[in-house]
């Protein structure tokens, strides 16, 4: 078996989409991803927490998968509540990465837009993180980047 490689981030699946979102502690990856996921529902739309603060990368043939540690699975820390539950699956294909990044760019060049990781190209949105923009901002910078992205979330 193939050793996971472990990432500080949260994962999720929003509407068939897995994304990971990655940030230093603080910048406000679990907030954004309860948010995140309280909007989908909203709309009827899935909305799937993986897991927060760690997820674990496997590489298949068709790319990265994002799993759950054991024990983690649907849990997410809401600061000022404790550990919550969210409706939550293992595991799923990761389609894009949420970077939260500490500076605020209006207009990015379009190499911004990918990262690799594990030897595989993988859409990339730069959202700045909770210090420099309000979370609907961080919101709906989410949104546009899951509308310009349209792979299917299954391993």
């Amino acid at each position: 078996m193939i050793k996971p490689h472990h990432v500080h981030g949260t994962g999720l699946v929003l509407d068939g989409l897995g994304l990971l979102l990655r940030g230093p502690s603080g910048a406000g990856k679990s907030l954004l991803t309860l948010s995140l996921i309280e909007t989908w529902q909203m709309r009827g739309l899935e909305a799937l927490l993986i897991s927060d603060d760690r997820v674990d990368l496997t590489v298949d043939a068709d790319g990265v998968v994002m799993n759950a540690p054991p024990l983690l699975t649907g849990l997410i820390e809401l600061r000022g509540r404790g550990i919550v539950h969210r409706p939550s699956c293992p595991s799923a294909r990761l389609n894009l990465v949420i970077d939260l990044v500490p500076a605020y760019e209006r207009m990015l060049e379009e190499e911004a837009f990918t990262t690799h990781i594990l030897g595989h190209e993988v859409p990339r949105a730069p959202v700045p993180h909770a210090e420099r923009i309000g979370l609907r901002h961080q919101e709906l910078l989410v949104m546009e980047a899951v509308r310009a992205s349209a792979s299917p979330a299954q391993p």
